[in-house]
């Protein structure tokens, strides 16, 4: 995924002026981790948003030495710590590469100094935002109201192949 990828991307998401992701360009840095590196460790605290353009990331929260999955992103998806981003907390979640993985990463603080100018980009994060508690409550809804079985099924159709992958 390179840039004019990222870019078809986030203006599918809220369209962006030109200038505004020029700017938004020069935030940006590309990152590599290896498989089993962190992005994020629990207890941590976090800078930076992440745009992911290869490789699988895992999110995991830790209770009593056992890990329980919480979500996956793969390309195309933003695994970002975000309530410890927001709330300038420490992070309660462990994000774990489960392939090498690719990602674009920028600061947060950068990012929002540039919303005065370009309102376009403060849309931006607000439909990022919007999407992500969309999923999160349906995600919930569904993991409280299913069987195992069930949420198995589910989550081998929303994301393929990544059985087999990880």
């Amino acid at each position: 995924m390179d840039h004019a990828d990222i870019f078809s991307k986030l203006n599918s998401l809220s369209p962006l002026t030109d200038r505004a992701m020029d700017e938004l360009a020069e935030l940006f840095e590309a990152i590599e981790i290896e498989k089993k590196e962190y992005l994020v460790r629990e207890g941590s605290r976090v800078s930076f948003c992440y745009l992911l353009t290869r490789g699988v990331v895992r999110v995991y929260y830790t209770s009593d030495e056992t890990e329980y999955n919480k979500t996956f992103f793969i390309p195309g998806m933003f695994p970002t710590a975000l309530t410890a981003l927001l709330s300038q907390s420490p992070s309660t979640l462990s994000f774990q590469a489960l392939t090498d993985c690719r990602l674009v990463r920028f600061s947060y603080q950068k990012f929002r100094t540039l919303f005065g100018e370009h309102r376009c980009l403060e849309t931006l994060m607000l439909r990022i935002l919007e999407q992500e508690w969309i999923k999160k409550e349906s995600h919930d809804i569904r993991m409280v109201t299913n069987d195992a079985t069930t949420n198995y099924l589910f989550f081998r159709k929303e994301y393929p192949q990544l059985e087999n992958l990880i």
